[in-house]
């Protein structure tokens, strides 16, 4: 393979039935298309506007973006994982990972082939999401078909855009098709952070209006299509990062005041195939037990899960077990901890757990009693993942509001209100509500960080929320579980990003700069 098929702009065919589709084998300018059409040609019926859709949508579906590497980092990276864990077995998708998350060579990720192929697949939903974009614009289809499809394209993008962002910081910003054979692609110098932010914000604002309700996709059997309740959750997500907190607190609110999301009144409901989709489900991966390549549901079908079901709980191959030191954040009375932890003393299904107080079991994104024999292919296992639960963004909601008010301040009741209804569902009583009234903002603020953890634990959002949070929490957090110390693995204020591929700055001849540190 050239070294010019590395580039991300030269990236595989837009869609899984294809519109133009080239062989991985060879460079860019090589590729020809084995498909018949265009992009001015494709988009001209409803059929193929939407299979270009669905093509934008299997990004979310892959490896090495929200599958194993989604949480091979996000909880990985974290003191939410223990330090040791042998994820990188010498298999795709996990090379040269190890050092990574166990901070034992951070900078080892610019030529690790897992941390290209995340920072690679990323851009490929990028890709995919701007050919259907200017497709879409130039199509004479029924425009309100071409208005939801523009919708949930731009989301999508912005939701790529955001995980690169919380990765590497600025990156080059690209906003329509490539040029294929354009060499000058590669030399698109990075875009600043607050760039990158103004355009997941800006796509995000157009899209909301013109994507269905929650119910809608109900009505039409497209469980798992965007929504405005998951495009204003993941608004409310970037809102709170890029520490605008008023616009958090007003975006989280329309979803609340939507009715249509609430707590599940059984927490581990959350996290069991046969009641996904349920009122506190914002948005799912979809999963499809009966996997074909190309189809089984209408969309993504190939999400991966965390592999053999029952093997990781319990040990197996250890790749993402969680730490002794999560264990701990959960009081005795906490109905959440043996469905984030377990124990031997366990049971979920009527299945036994396995686990110790300081190397607990997995429950979630697990199927008790199963093994990787049970099904048509061992690392497709019929389970959901729940990226947007409304729980995550009741959280959010108080969080902005107890950021925004004066440290010393008296805690906004809003946000109690909010942090009592995530305990009560918990089985937790104390700190009353009239208690957490009697805090400062500033106290409160640190109670619902800490109430996030134990609420979302395994969920792998935890690395990007200790970043946002700043390198002390991250320092402190690390350390916890030994992934930081002050001998041989000294915190470095580098770490609060990954260094980009070294690939892609030799590549650009330069213009794609390395984060500092690195």
């Amino acid at each position: 393979m050239q070294k010019r098929s590395k580039v991300i702009a030269l990236v595989t065919g837009i869609t899984i039935t294809s519109i133009i589709i080239y062989s991985c084998k060879k460079s860019f300018i090589d590729r020809k298309p084995i498909g018949q059409y265009t992009i001015e040609t494709y988009f001209t019926t409803e059929e193929r506007a939407f299979q270009g859709v669905v093509g934008v949508y299997d990004v979310m579906g892959w490896n090495r973006t929200f599958d194993k590497m989604f949480w091979s980092l996000g909880d990985g990276g974290t003191d939410d994982t223990p330090i040791g864990l042998n994820r990188d077995d010498g298999s795709p998708p996990y090379v040269g990972i190890n050092p990574v998350v166990d901070y034992t060579n951070v900078g080892a990720a610019k030529l690790s082939p897992a941390m290209e192929n995340v920072y690679r697949g990323y851009y490929e939903g990028i890709y995919r999401a701007n050919v259907v974009i200017d497709g879409l614009q130039k199509s004479t289809i029924d425009q309100a078909k071409i208005d939801r499809f523009l919708a949930e394209v731009k989301t999508l993008r912005a939701i790529y855009y955001f995980m690169l962002v919380n990765y590497y910081g600025g990156v080059p910003l690209y906003t329509t098709p490539i040029n294929p054979g354009d060499e000058s692609s590669v030399t698109l110098a990075r875009a600043s952070v607050r760039e990158v932010y103004d355009l997941i914000e800006n796509d995000l604002n157009e899209s909301i209006n013109n994507l269905p309700t929650k119910a809608q996709t109900v009505s039409e059997n497209m469980l798992g299509r965007l929504t405005k309740g998951a495009a204003l959750t993941l608004l409310t997500k970037v809102y709170l990062f890029d520490k605008k907190y008023t616009e958090a607190a007003s975006t989280a609110q329309q979803v609340i005041s939507s009715g249509e999301y609430d707590l599940n009144n059984d927490y581990y409901a959350n996290f069991v195939q046969a009641t996904t989709n349920g009122i506190e489900s914002i948005w799912e991966i979809m999963r499809a037990e009966n996997y074909t390549d190309n189809g089984g549901g209408w969309g993504a079908d190939s999400f991966d899960g965390t592999g053999t079901p029952v093997a990781v709980a319990c040990g197996g191959w250890g790749q993402n077990s969680p730490s002794g030191d999560l264990f701990r954040q959960f009081e005795a009375a906490d109905i959440r901890r043996k469905y984030t932890t377990t124990l031997e003393t366990d049971f979920l299904q009527g299945v036994q757990m396995c686990g110790t107080p300081d190397a607990p079991g997995m429950a979630k994104h697990v199927i008790p009693g199963k093994i990787e024999g049970d099904f048509p292919r061992s690392d497709i296992i019929p389970l959901n993942w729940v990226l947007f639960r409304y729980a995550d963004l009741l959280l959010m909601r108080a969080e902005a509001l107890a950021a925004g008010a004066p440290p010393a301040s008296p805690a906004p009741a809003d946000a109690v209100d909010l942090l009592v209804q995530i305990r009560d569902r918990a089985g937790l009583s104390n700190p009353t509500a009239a208690e957490f009234q009697a805090y400062s903002s500033e106290a409160l603020l640190r109670f619902i960080r800490s109430e996030r953890r134990r609420e979302l634990g395994m969920e792998a959002w935890r690395l990007f929320d200790l970043r946002r949070w700043g390198s002390d929490s991250t320092k402190n957090a690390l350390m916890r579980v030994g992934k930081i110390n002050t001998t041989d693995r000294p915190w470095n204020d580098a770490y609060l990003l990954y260094p980009l591929p070294q690939s892609e700055i030799e590549l650009s001849k330069g213009a794609v700069t390395q984060n500092p540190g690195y």
